[in-house]
């Protein structure tokens, strides 16, 4: 049994990490958004694509670590708190071999990429600002940053593993920052893509090194056995982990890394440009709602080997209360917002019309209503239960995008990835967790998800229509029209929800945790005033 000395430091690191991280993920949204400006504005459209359609093949080319880093920092959780010096030592030991491997195939392999590149994008390479080399250089460079990112980051697995994971959140977005400040006075200075990316591998290189460094202070034992070896027995059982996670791994990166690759390829290379455009908004929005849920993954975890089904259920209710509030908030802003925060940040041109912004944003929403499923899965170790559905939902989601495309450009793309999420992934992986899992009929959960989404639907369209009355334009009046408008849309989206679950046993949870909380502040504060 943990004592209480334990307990609080484990909440006390949990909060510094997600104190941490939230105000790093905010600073780095902000600076993100000023470099992708300066970006578009110096380079264009058509630079934008490439870079876009360079970060979605490296991201695939990625299957290769397979999932080893999660399979090695599970492993770590043990010896770490058994403080086994020795067992943690010869894991990362372990690690970087893998991860030496890894870097060679992934280098390998993107070789192999450069000489089918202009097959990637649909224009003739000689309407657009560079040759046909110059691209191959381009991507060489991407390349190379994507192999650095192998070399020597394997510790900062176990500084993750260690509960620290705010030290790797506050170097790597106090890289990111200084990255992107370089890139933009470099931009101004040269409006030279060379030197963008050279900037982008030495950040990536500084960075790791760092955390290297770091490491090797916190942990000095690391090279007091660096020739220890993990046993035939260790290796196997990482193994094992690797396996079931493998076809999961690769089903996740097809599903949610490929769609620049295919707009490019079908579409056009300025098409997948405004498409990244819309990514980054998502992939920002992503990491501050992800932060809310990796701060429940020690405690689902350890729900995982625990005999109460029951009470495991109970906080997948919970949990799952939260993913649909984010379902009907996001769906919302998403919808009612891209458009005029794109048309104000960049320019109206680079704009999707209204029926392709829905199908953008209802592929992040739909993950959101997966991830507590995804979770529970994971932390009851059911991922072999639904071996099969990465396979079939990753098959569908580019066949349909492929297919779709020659009918309705992006739109048909970004539906095929929709639909097969809805239709395939979410009722498999729902099936498999409530059957195997929580022992009772999902039929419920589908029901549920059912109304939500019927719900969202029309919260977001009674929102958007309100919206039409609010004069958003690329003006300082208009900028403060957006603000409002994001105001409105925030505080409506949130009452909606709230008004359509307040008579729920979630609701009743979250309100008596959040006076728990707030009777807590409240007496620390009397006592520091007193």
């Amino acid at each position: 049994m943990q004592s209480e000395t334990e307990k609080k430091s484990r909440t006390s690191k949990s909060i510094k990490n997600a104190v941490i991280g939230i105000t790093g993920a905010l600073l780095s949204l902000v600076i993100s958004f000023l470099s992708r400006t300066v970006f578009i504005r110096m380079l264009g459209d058509d630079y934008n694509g490439v870079n876009g359609l360079f970060t979605n093949i490296l991201q695939t080319l990625n299957m290769a670590e397979l999932g080893f880093a999660a399979a090695v920092a599970f492993a770590l959780y043990r010896p770490l708190k058994d403080g086994d010096e020795e067992a943690v030592s010869a894991l990362m030991n372990f690690f970087a071999r893998v991860y030496r491997i890894i870097a060679v195939i992934v280098a390998v392999a993107g070789s192999a990429c450069i000489p089918a590149l202009q097959f990637l994008i649909k224009e003739d390479i000689s309407s657009l600002p560079f040759t046909l080399n110059q691209l191959r250089i381009y991507f060489a460079m991407f390349l190379a940053n994507t192999v650095c990112s192998y070399l020597l980051a394997y510790k900062r697995t176990l500084i993750q593993a260690d509960q620290n994971a705010y030290i790797i959140s506050t170097v790597d977005y106090s890289c990111n920052i200084a990255l992107n400040v370089l890139q933009i006075a470099l931009l101004y200075i040269t409006k030279n893509y060379y030197a963008f990316l050279s900037i982008m591998i030495a950040k990536t290189i500084v960075n790791n090194l760092i955390l290297h460094i770091i490491a090797g202070k916190r942990y000095p034992y690391l090279s007091k056995y660096k020739r220890s070896k993990i046993t035939k027995a260790e290796k196997k059982n990482i193994i094992t982990n690797v396996e079931a996670l493998f076809l999961h791994r690769i089903g996740h990166v097809l599903i949610y890394s490929t769609a620049s690759i295919i707009i490019s390829s079908f579409v056009g290379v300025k098409e997948a440009g405004f498409y990244s455009n819309y990514v980054l908004i998502i992939n920002n929005v992503y990491v501050l709602i992800n932060i809310i849920f990796e701060s429940m993954t020690a405690s689902i975890g350890n729900l995982g080997v625990s005999a109460d089904v029951e009470h495991q259920y109970e906080v997948f209710k919970r949990v799952d209360y939260i993913s649909k509030f984010f379902v009907v908030f996001t769906s919302t802003c998403y919808i009612c917002l891209f458009n005029d925060f794109i048309t104000i940040w960049l320019d109206s041109s680079k704009t999707f019309p209204l029926l392709t912004v829905i199908a953008i944003s209802a592929h992040p929403v739909l993950s959101y209503m997966r991830k507590p499923v995804f979770t529970f899965r994971d932390a009851k170790g059911l991922f072999k239960k639904d071996w099969f559905k990465p396979l079939i939902e990753s098959s569908v989601s580019i066949g349909l995008a492929i297919g779709l495309s020659y009918v309705w450009g992006v739109l048909g793309i970004l539906l095929g990835y929709v639909i097969s999420s809805l239709f395939i992934g979410l009722p498999i992986e729902s099936y498999m967790l409530y059957k195997h899992g929580f022992k009772r009929s999902v039929l419920p959960y589908f029901l549920k998800v059912a109304l939500v989404i019927i719900y969202a639907a029309g919260v977001t369209a009674l929102t958007y229509y309100i919206c039409t009355f609010i004069p958003v334009e690329k003006s300082l009046a208009g900028f403060g029209w957006f603000v409002l408008e994001a105001l409105f849309c925030i505080a409506f989206s949130s009452g909606a929800y709230i008004l359509a679950t307040f008579k729920t046993p979630e609701f009743g949870y979250f309100v008596q945790l959040a006076r728990k909380i707030f009777g807590k502040f409240s007496r620390k504060k009397e006592d520091a005033d007193a």
